[in-house]
This record gives structure tokens, sequence and C-alpha cells, in this order.
């Protein structure tokens, strides 16, 4: 067997994870062509999967045989987290609205004074 069957035998049982983000256009029956593109946030979760794997099997590879530099793992995991805190959204409080405790004016409110202010446009 030459080498380079083995390397085509290897590449067949070693699937490869990669990340595309390339647009998927769908033909529909008619003909016309449909485009969906993957939501931003949708991607760095994948980037955020795929660098968490790195940093695994990094971590579990003996000393000497990392495929990363000596301070390479360590990036890696500062990199999570830029990209974790550029996907988190943190529900913003009453008091981050400036509504105290609860807001200032409830529905019900809010429609008996526009009721009360549409009477009087018709007096």
């Amino acid at each position: 067997m030459s080498l380079n069957c083995l390397s085509t035998a290897h590449k067949s049982i070693m699937a490869q994870s990669e990340l595309h983000f390339e647009p998927t256009v769908y033909t529909r029956y008619d003909g016309t062509q449909t485009t969906f593109e993957i939501n931003d946030e949708r991607r760095i979760d994948m980037i955020l999967k795929e660098l968490s794997a790195i940093y695994q099997r990094e971590e579990k590879r003996p000393l000497g045989y990392q495929q990363l530099p000596y301070h390479g793992p360590e990036l890696v995991l500062e990199a999570i987290g830029l990209l974790e805190r550029a996907i988190e959204w943190d529900e913003p409080t009453d008091e981050d609205l400036g509504y105290g405790s609860e807001p200032p004016i409830t529905m019900d409110e809010m429609h008996t004074a526009a009721w009360k202010e549409h009477q009087e446009a018709h007096r």
C-alpha cells in the first residue's frame, strides 16, 4: 500500500469538523431561490464550541506534544470569555430603566386616561 492510499483511507476514517458560514441557497419547486444566512449570535456560538473543543484537546495532550504554543491554551480561554460576553444578554432591571420597583403607570391606567381624553375631545 502506498503512502498516498494510507492518507486517503485515514481521511475517510477521521472526519474533520469545519465551520461554514456561507449562505445556503435553496431552490423551490417553482424555480425561485431562497437564501438563508446563519445568525451572527449562532456563528459565535459555533465558534465557542469549537474553541472549547480545541482547549480540551490541548489540555489532554502530554507535555511536549501540544499543538499550540506554551501560552496558547490560556489565550484560547481568554477568547472564549470575550466571545461569551459578546453574546450574553443582561435583562435590564426596573431600576436600570428608571422605574423603581414598578412601572410608573399600568396599562389599565393608561387606557382609562386615553378614554377620558377621547371623551373630552368629542364634547
